[in-house]
């Protein structure tokens, strides 16, 4: 798609690992989702808010490997730490060599549940503390929800190509079961139940994924998966949390300047989304299409991994680029190249281009 013949300024992914309710690694998860496979469960505890008197109401369905206890922020940990340590110790890196890189974390979006636990000022810190990960250039940790991975690939990419870093770890983790998160999401009916057809699968995930510089990862004979392109930004004024339907112009906004940024000479035939059920975003995505049909091919295949795994917010794209991944090597991808997209509650539109590298 993009030109990208000076692989000093390409930025390339190594390596990728997910914990989702399908798979414990990033081979497993993309297997099963590939094949249809359905983590979907109903969950033990919880059952919808009677906003009308209904003792027969279903229990809600939820998507989780049930692998894990606990509904505090522990249970982010417990997501995050096999495939973040799996990563590291497959990475090849060197405690000398982690200091020339960064470690990036994308967490929940901070509503007014995530918010209580104080993610930002303590996760990160603990998390290497548990690991005993070696230092590395930069830590950084966003709570933007299902945009995060975006924006801190976005980030480094930037200091890469400024020289800044060679290497980012790019762990995220998200998980809607935490005590108090379905209810609240039930509040905005938002929960897909007997009452709401069209609300979301709350799901839970995590990964990480190894983004290099091409020239580092060509020097240390690390193994290229995909490249990617360029990510492009934009900001949808009416939110989901209001009272009107979106305007698609941040998700167009984003999509076009990420094909002006990466230079995109045909359209895409393969386009990966955040969509989960909702209305809103189902909506959105059928405003921009219409605007897009010079980016975007007639006959192309379109990809919603919550159908399997659930809204899995933060950790949503890490996921996606271990499925590609998967898809390229295996050599059953639908196109040489994929189309990214996603947005946040906080209206927030990112588009990212990944690609084969030949």
């Amino acid at each position: 798609m993009a030109d990208q013949n000076d692989t000093g300024q390409n930025i390339v992914v190594t390596l990728v690992e997910s914990n989702t309710a399908v798979g414990l690694t990033t081979a497993q998860s993309a297997a099963a989702i590939r094949a249809g496979m359905s983590g979907f469960r109903e969950h033990p505890m919880y059952t919808p808010i009677a906003w009308e008197f209904d003792p027969g109401e279903d229990a809600v369905k939820v998507a989780s490997h049930g692998l894990i206890d606990g509904f505090d922020d522990g249970r982010l940990y417990a997501l995050l730490i096999d495939p973040l340590t799996t990563l590291v110790e497959e990475s090849g890196l060197s405690r000398s060599a982690m200091a020339s890189g960064g470690l990036y974390l994308a967490l929940p979006s901070n509503d007014e549940v995530i918010q209580k636990f104080n993610l930002r000022s303590h996760f990160l810190e603990h998390l290497s503390e548990r690991l005993a990960l070696p230092a590395t250039g930069e830590f950084l940790a966003v709570q933007t929800g299902s945009t995060g991975v975006f924006l801190l690939i976005e980030r480094a990419m930037q200091k890469m190509r400024a020289g800044e870093m060679e290497f980012c770890i790019i762990a995220a983790v998200d998980s809607y079961l935490l005590d108090g998160r379905l209810a609240l999401y039930d509040q905005h009916w938002r929960l897909k139940s007997d009452r709401n057809p069209t609300g979301l699968v709350p799901g839970e995930a995590a990964s990480v994924l190894l983004l290099e510089t091409e020239k580092f990862a060509r020097q240390r004979n690390a193994t290229v998966l995909l490249r990617v392109d360029g990510v492009g930004g934009g900001q949808e004024p009416n939110l989901i949390t209001g009272d009107k339907t979106s305007t698609a112009a941040g998700l167009t906004d984003a999509i076009r300047s990420l094909a002006e940024l990466a230079n995109i000479g045909q359209p895409w035939q393969w386009v990966l989304s955040d969509l989960n059920g909702e209305r809103y975003k189902a909506y959105e995505w059928g405003v921009a299409l219409p605007r897009l049909n010079k980016l975007i091919a007639a006959d192309h295949e379109f990809s919603h991994y919550a159908d399997t795994i659930g809204d899995v917010g933060a950790a949503m794209a890490g996921v996606q680029l271990g499925c590609i991944s998967e898809a390229f090597r295996r050599n059953y991808a639908p196109a040489d190249s994929a189309l990214i997209f996603a947005g946040n509650d906080a209206g927030k539109r990112y588009a990212m281009s990944v690609s084969r590298v030949q």
